[in-house]
């Protein structure tokens, strides 16, 4: 009978110790949640070139530029540029 207690003490420290190995080490390799309200890279690059853009146009005329909605894709020349850039890195 003890060793039989002796073995379900020893299955269930294994198991235990079993699942805190699993719950510390298991999300080792995960990025950490971009959550709501998270920018993709698109929608960084197209700030940047915005605040780019209106450091060059100031004065009225950056008052009559066309405004380009935020969920619209960036333009190819701009994908092109970031490309470029990604190769030069």
């Amino acid at each position: 009978m003890t060793s039989l207690i002796m073995f379900t003490v020893c299955v269930g420290t294994a198991m235990i110790a079993a699942g805190w190995v699993w719950r510390t080490f298991a999300a080792y390799g995960q990025h950490s949640g971009s959550g709501e309200g998270a920018l993709t890279v698109w929608q960084l690059i197209a700030h940047v070139e915005e605040e780019r853009q209106q450091r060059e146009n100031q004065g009225r005329h950056r008052l009559r530029e066309p405004h380009r909605p935020d969920d619209a894709p960036p333009s190819l020349d701009l994908q092109q540029r970031a490309l470029n850039s990604l190769y030069r890195i």
